[in-house]
């Protein structure tokens, strides 16, 4: 996991390579263990890597990688699952071990197509010196952050929107700050930055304007299944651990956490919480029977606050969620040589978590968008922009209210979690992977019943049959509070965020 950076310019004076150097620097956390700028054409062309070495982690691998042909460059953020298999399917010739090596040399030998095959996450972007032509992509879900600017003399893209403001010059987005103050994230597709857009996910974007969604929100199964869901899971998470570092995973007391780390082979786990407000016990009881390590770190009031302010500063923008201190806190815990981190974001999308919503969803007669707000926003006095409205609209229209809130949740809610997890781990210089965030799995459990995911008193019920086969009851009776900032019980989680917001906002300076 890294931070990229490319710049692709009419004038080669505009953004010259001190000021490129620059903007990799303001992201250097993405990825301390290498940075290099690469500038061809005469300075029209700029790509930028910070690296943070999981595959191969030797310098033979660093990047900007340079195709044996000597034809494309690449710049990429991210892992390809199943890069070995790719290898050896397209009978691939390589120098390295890295899984950026295959994405190259599979594109130049295949094109577009090979982006088809690719199971993983990423956000990368190829430039062709013969043409003279770049293409970017990002992947299914939107795990990778990829931004760009765009216009008719210039293209920035970077994993980081306040790095391709900063190089152009933007100002803040004031209907993405509302949107922020009710949402926690803009309307997808836009940025906290006004000219800068948001790379959806699934999409490939072309130099010349064009662009296409190589993945999209569809029914691929008709015939879901306890047994065949949990193998494929399976699969998934030992997929996930493939790195050449140490692996690690988050543990909270509740149901998610506890699936990957029995199904997974890491051996060290961390849960995190304040003092006055964790899972520790609860945690602990899982490791126990899982029989792994655990290590519990605590964060008192004040720290957070602090955390809250440092990280803003960091970011250069609005983080999402108050406990995106907490998940850096954890992240910053660990040794040095675990890189990799597993965690459970995806879960209550694809078997229906959310119960609160999923059920209402389910009692009504159609999806009532103020009434799908009222329960879902996080401010009772701030108002939808008319963009999201008409985005939301355009989402659910003609869908029943079940239908509706399922799109809601991959499309607009997951993708703000994920940038989540991807900041507050980058942040400390962490590679998160999300395995229930695997398009495999939402293809396979997408449309399913709703009765094979939530009754009347349980969600998530194929994860708490997984457990219960593996005789690990106790996250199956357990109220959960997972990585919580909310030091009391009564306090309402609108206060709450009102809180952070407040924090936020004055680290920043924006109105």
């Amino acid at each position: 996991m890294c931070g990229i950076l490319f710049i692709a310019q009419h004038d080669p004076t505009r953004i010259p390579a001190r000021l490129a150097e620059r903007a990799l620097d303001r992201q250097r956390w993405r990825g301390p263990d290498a940075q290099r700028l690469v500038t061809l054409d005469e300075g029209r062309i700029h790509l930028g890597h910070n690296r943070l070495a999981i595959m191969d982690p030797t310098p033979r691998a660093d990047q900007p990688m340079v195709s044996r042909n000597g034809r494309y460059s690449i710049v990429f953020n991210g892992e390809i699952y199943n890069f070995r298999a790719l290898q050896q399917r397209h009978g691939l010739q390589l120098q390295t071990g890295s899984d950026t090596e295959v994405l190259l040399e599979g594109f130049a030998a295949r094109g577009e197509a090979f982006i088809d095959e690719l199971e993983g996450m990423f956000a990368f972007v190829i430039h062709d010196s013969h043409s003279g032509r770049w293409l970017a992509a990002r992947d299914a879900l939107g795990i990778k952050p990829l931004y760009l600017h765009r216009s008719r003399e210039l293209a920035v893209l970077a994993s980081e929107p306040a790095t391709v403001a900063a190089l152009v010059g933007d100002a803040p987005d004031l209907q993405s700050l509302q949107e922020w103050k009710l949402l926690r994230r803009p309307v997808p597709g836009r940025s906290f930055f006004a000219e800068v857009r948001e790379v959806l996910p699934g999409q490939l974007v072309r130099s010349a304007g064009s662009q296409r969604r190589f993945w999209r929100l569809e029914q691929h199964n008709d015939r879901f299944s306890d047994n065949g869901f949990e193998e494929l899971l399976h699969s998934v998470v030992r997929e996930h651990e493939t790195s050449d570092v140490r692996n690690t995973a988050l543990l909270s007391g509740g149901i998610d956490s506890a699936v990957i780390v029995a199904m997974s082979q890491v051996q060290r786990t961390y849960s995190v919480g304040l003092a006055e407000a964790n899972e520790f016990d609860a945690a602990a009881d899982t490791a126990q029977a899982l029989q792994r390590d655990l290590v519990q770190v605590t964060l008192g009031a004040d720290a957070l606050v602090q955390r809250w302010c440092d990280l803003t500063k960091l970011r250069g923008e609005p983080l999402s969620l108050p406990n995106e201190a907490l998940i850096h806190a954890a992240c910053s815990a660990m040794a040095p040589d675990e890189k990799v981190v597993l965690t459970g974001e995806g879960a209550d999308e694809l078997m229906f978590g959310y119960d609160g919503l999923y059920r209402w969803a389910l009692q009504a007669p159609r999806f009532d968008p103020n009434a799908f707000l009222q329960r879902y926003g996080y401010a009772a006095d701030v108002a939808p922009t008319g963009r999201f409205t008409d985005w939301l609209l355009e989402l659910t229209e003609g869908r029943s209210a079940i239908d509706a809130v399922e799109d809601f949740f991959f499309s607009f809610h997951l993708p703000g979690l994920l940038r989540r997890m991807d900041f507050a781990s980058m942040a400390a210089s962490k590679e998160a992977r999300v395995p229930f965030a695997d398009r495999r799995l939402v293809d396979y459990c997408y449309r399913a019943p709703a009765a094979e995911k939530i009754s009347a008193t349980e969600s998530k019920i194929p994860l708490r049959r997984a457990l219960a086969r593996r005789q690990l009851t106790g996250p199956l009776n357990r109220r959960k509070i997972g990585f919580s900032t909310l030091a009391h019980p009564a306090v309402h989680r609108h206060d709450e965020y009102r809180r952070f917001q407040t924090h936020v906002l004055k680290e920043l300076a924006w109105s």
